[in-house]
């Protein structure tokens, strides 16, 4: 007899996952609004409504432990909703696109902000988990940019990893503008589309 997975989980777990998932919420918002060096521990336990001894038998870590919990759930995050827009979506531009609009709509968001613009302070402590969206993003962008360079959207010269590079780097600087001036997200994920149109397009001529 197989065993049931599908047991609800027992009151404890979901109380501890619940109590930690308000402490990572809470640090996520602190963090782009107040910034890593405001974001204390006791600070945490204001905002959350968990005590400071609470706090550390979740993150015996500390502040650095939850910071890079932090970064990574959002990371994972933008990579899955990125992945999500593309499903069933065949042009290249659009496919590349839905990347961007992936990470704009978590940075200009409170709790993705600091995802987008973190200050020098913070980039020694996830350094560590840091460059995983972003490197499954380029390699995502090379798929994209080898097909349409088989269906004769791209010369055969053109260096495709160096052109998901590029493309990489200006969907960051697109989310790092969306969590300055979430006002500007949808013109940004459009930039990111006239981008790759005039790459495909000029190509293409």
């Amino acid at each position: 007899m197989s065993e049931n997975t599908d047991r609800p989980l027992p009151l404890r777990e979901r109380n501890r996952l619940r109590t930690r998932g308000d402490i990572l919420d809470a640090a996520a918002v602190l963090l782009g609004t107040d910034g890593y060096a405001e974001t204390t521990v006791e600070a945490l336990g204001r905002s959350s409504g968990v005590s400071r001894g609470t706090i550390y038998a979740h993150f015996p870590g500390g502040r650095e432990e939850i910071v890079q919990e932090v970064y990574q759930r959002v990371a994972d995050a933008v990579y899955v909703q990125g992945v999500t827009l593309r499903e069933g979506v065949e042009d290249p531009a659009a496919r590349i696109t839905a990347l961007a609009r992936a990470l704009v709509q978590a940075t200009r968001e409170p709790e993705g902000r600091f995802y987008g613009v973190m200050g020098p302070d913070v980039m020694p402590v996830v350094s560590k988990v840091m460059g995983s969206t972003s490197r499954s993003f380029q390699s995502l962008i090379s798929r994209d940019l080898s097909a349409a360079k088989a269906a004769g959207q791209l010369p055969e010269e053109a260096p495709v990893e160096a052109l998901a590079a590029t493309l990489v780097g200006a969907i960051r600087n697109a989310g790092a503008t969306a969590a300055l001036e979430p006002e500007k997200s949808e013109q940004l994920i459009e930039a990111i589309r006239w981008l790759v149109d005039g790459l495909l397009q000029r190509a293409a001529v």
